[in-house]
């Protein structure tokens, strides 16, 4: 599954994968919305779209954020071993 993380001057956001074309934007313990892919919940991040009050009160004030996907972090998840 594929995983996203960006660190933001609020707390740490993730986009995790959880589903066949099934994606959910975290921070830290707070389901924020759930996506067809994880391009939409980046762009909701990018927009200032969250409803995370937090993060969306810095519209139009910060200069360095992730305007798409490419910006974020790719996770590597490391499958369980048995």
């Amino acid at each position: 599954m594929q995983a996203y993380r960006y660190n933001s001057p609020v707390g740490t956001f993730t986009i995790k994968q959880v589903g066949h074309c099934r994606y959910e934007l975290w921070i830290k313990d707070e389901l924020l919305g759930v996506y067809e892919n994880a391009e939409s919940a980046a762009k909701d991040v990018a927009t200032f779209d969250t409803n995370h009050v937090k993060w969306d009160r810095f519209e139009n004030q910060l200069d360095n954020y992730p305007n798409d996907l490419s910006d974020w972090t790719e996770v590597k998840e490391e499958s369980p071993r048995y």
